[in-house]
């Protein structure tokens, strides 16, 4: 299949980030505030994530919103992304860079791998490596990453996260990859508001 074209659901919204008083929002804020836009009065399995999101900063307490679902929610929109094989995109979303080690700080073998930040001067090579598995070619000098700075998670890791902007002129090569990837996201955390994709 040459072409594949993603139908969605889509949302912004200006909101406040949830976050107390005298204090910089952390992911589980995002996270909590998403869920609460999100859902409206909808019960959802444990467990179940049908959505991305995304927050950007206007100030203090004024944050947007974007959410993404594959089903309808509280004031969405449809909307239709079509990717075709050899299409150039320019896309952008926001990334927390890693990689997977099964070794401890001490060197010693881990019974499973964990993730680790990845050193700055790989990040343009890992995106260009993964951007494959998902359906896109893109050489690292396409690729261009902002720090934003760090963001606290208090719930499961309990750590803080660099958090990247990552914009690329990408080629498709799967279509049906790269559909998901607009789906399902492009980045570790997506439960915590990374991955979501933007066409520039």
């Amino acid at each position: 299949m040459n072409t594949m074209t993603v139908h969605t659901f889509e949302a912004a919204v200006l909101c406040h980030p949830g976050h107390a008083p005298g204090q910089a929002p952390t992911l589980d804020d995002y996270h909590r505030t998403a869920w609460r836009l999100f859902t409206g009065d909808t019960h959802y399995p444990q467990g179940e994530r049908p959505f991305l999101f995304r927050f950007d900063a206007l100030d203090d307490d004024r944050h947007l919103l974007t959410l993404r679902a594959d089903r309808p929610f509280p004031g969405a929109y449809q909307r239709q992304q079509a990717f075709t094989v050899g299409a150039d995109l320019c896309l952008e979303w926001l990334w927390v860079p890693s990689v997977a080690t099964r070794l401890s700080p001490q060197g010693e073998r881990l019974p499973r791998s964990r993730h680790v930040p990845a050193p700055r001067e790989r990040w343009e090579s890992l995106l260009s490596e993964r951007l494959m598995r998902h359906g896109f070619t893109a050489q690292p000098d396409r690729i261009h990453c902002l720090p934003l700075g760090r963001w606290q998670q208090r719930t499961g890791l309990a750590a803080w996260h660099e958090v990247v902007h990552v914009s690329a002129q990408l080629t498709v090569t799967d279509p049906q990859r790269a559909a998901l990837a607009w789906l399902g996201g492009l980045s570790r955390l997506r439960t915590y508001g990374m991955g979501l994709l933007f066409q520039q």
